[in-house]
């Protein structure tokens, strides 16, 4: 892939030819801005325009407005950095993400000449994460408390508008390790019965690892409550490596799990549809797996 300059334009914008919420997860594009996974179709039509002596008129002019289009550029005015193909201010973890702040997490990624590529789109995300978070203990406390919430809402039966201050965190968080522990007994029954009628070896293994899965995460959630009641700096510390290394392990598993299913090696089964269903199910939240695991793994291995 070619490299894309960055070009200083007259101190009025900057331009940047590759975006950080940029997410291409195995041919799905997703747009991570303002901590959301929004489905995005990626055009060139303004990159080469864009590249150019582009002033704030012209790049205005360029904007969809149609939350889709994705020019896979960002773009710097007044302190702030903008999504060139929609005009959002570019936010991660509910702050926005400054033309400096935007700077130094280039400055980390490279040292040299300001020679950008898309595919380095991931690694500034996590850098800038890590940025937002200070890098410190208390604040990955608190985005692992968030975190853990965002994702029990997501996967169970509540919705974002039944919750406010006054619904208990642990009753929401113990839901979903309910819902996890349920999810861990299926998939052991449909291994078992697989298994008891010969079923291809590739399936089987699918379920295994969708066990293991289940398994890790219960794992996860479990010691982000336990860390909620810890004070003492050396056992959090302690507790944070742990919490590393399985978030490690559910987004290996995650991408590994993906890859079975997207290369159709279990194609052609469809005697239980149960099973498929279940599958299906992972299929859809595998992305949002994926995004926030990555995060995890990004920011505790920057505080480390």
């Amino acid at each position: 892939m070619s490299k894309r300059k960055v070009l200083t334009v007259e101190k009025e914008v900057t331009i940047y030819n590759f975006c950080p919420c940029y997410k291409d997860f195995e041919g799905e594009l997703i747009c991570l801005n303002d901590d959301n996974l929004i489905d995005i179709d990626h055009s060139i039509f303004a990159a080469d325009i864009l590249n150019q002596d582009a002033t704030l008129d012209l790049v205005k002019q360029f904007e969809m407005g149609d939350g889709r289009t994705c020019y896979s550029s960002i773009y710097t005015h007044d302190g702030h950095t903008y999504c060139s193909s929609q005009g959002w201010r570019i936010r991660i973890h509910k702050e926005d993400i400054k033309s400096d702040m935007l700077m130094q997490s280039i400055r980390l990624y490279a040292i040299g000449p300001a020679e950008i590529t898309v595919d380095c789109a991931s690694c500034i995300y996590g850098i800038l994460l890590a940025l937002v978070l200070s890098q410190d203990q208390a604040s990955v406390k608190r985005y692992l408390d968030e975190f853990s919430l965002k994702v029990a809402v997501k996967f169970t039966e509540l919705e974002h508008d039944e919750i406010d201050e006054s619904t208990p965190y642990f009753e929401i968080v113990q839901t979903y390790l309910v819902k996890l522990l349920e999810d861990q007994y299926y998939w052991q029954d449909a291994q078992e019965k697989l298994k008891e009628r010969n079923e291809p070896e590739a399936l089987i293994e699918l379920v295994s690892k969708m066990e293991l899965l289940d398994r890790l995460q219960f794992l996860f959630y479990s010691q982000v409550l336990n860390i909620r009641s810890i004070d003492n700096s050396r056992i959090l510390v302690r507790m944070l490596s742990h919490i590393f290394r399985t978030s490690r392990n559910i987004l290996d598993l995650n991408g590994t799990i993906h890859s079975l299913i997207a290369t159709d090696s279990i194609g052609g089964y469809d005697e239980d549809e149960g099973l498929i269903t279940k599958i299906e199910d992972y299929m859809e939240k595998s992305r949002t797996l994926d995004h926030f695991f990555g995060n995890i793994a990004d920011i505790m291995k920057s505080s480390s």
